[in-house]
């Protein structure tokens, strides 16, 4: 089965957005364990065409120190998880502003990594976009 492009790049976010509508309007264990399931799934499938879709590779890093792959990949995706953790079942003004530090942080950074895995043959040109 091949799904239409349109959809097919919207897919990450269709089953990001389900998940957020199925946790936020129910309240049950069992809703909670499918909304975490169907935001895993946007993540895993975000990551994997990003890493596809990556532009360089990196060889050199920071004081040689190098996160492992799958932290690399994955925490943004656990800080959102923990920004919407809280505010649904901590609404204070702290829980409020630690959930909006690491919504910001996380979507900085996959915006950096969008960004950074365009496809430059789509805007016409023959040179890979660097940021």
């Amino acid at each position: 089965m091949k799904l239409s492009k349109p959809l097919y790049e919207k897919l990450p976010l269709i089953y990001f957005v389900t998940a957020l509508a199925v946790f936020f309007n129910y309240d049950t264990i069992i809703t909670n364990i499918s909304a975490g399931l169907i935001f895993l799934v946007s993540a895993l499938v975000w990551v994997k065409r990003s890493d596809y879709r990556r532009q360089t590779r990196i060889n050199k890093t920071v004081n040689h120190f190098r996160l492992p792959q799958i932290v690399y990949e994955f925490y943004p995706f656990a800080f959102l998880a923990t920004t919407f953790t809280l505010i649904k079942y901590y609404p204070q003004p702290l829980g409020l502003a630690i959930a909006l530090i690491l919504a910001l942080i996380a979507i900085k950074n996959l915006f950096v990594r969008h960004q950074s895995r365009m496809n430059p043959l789509k805007f016409g040109g023959n040179h890979i976009h660097k940021s």
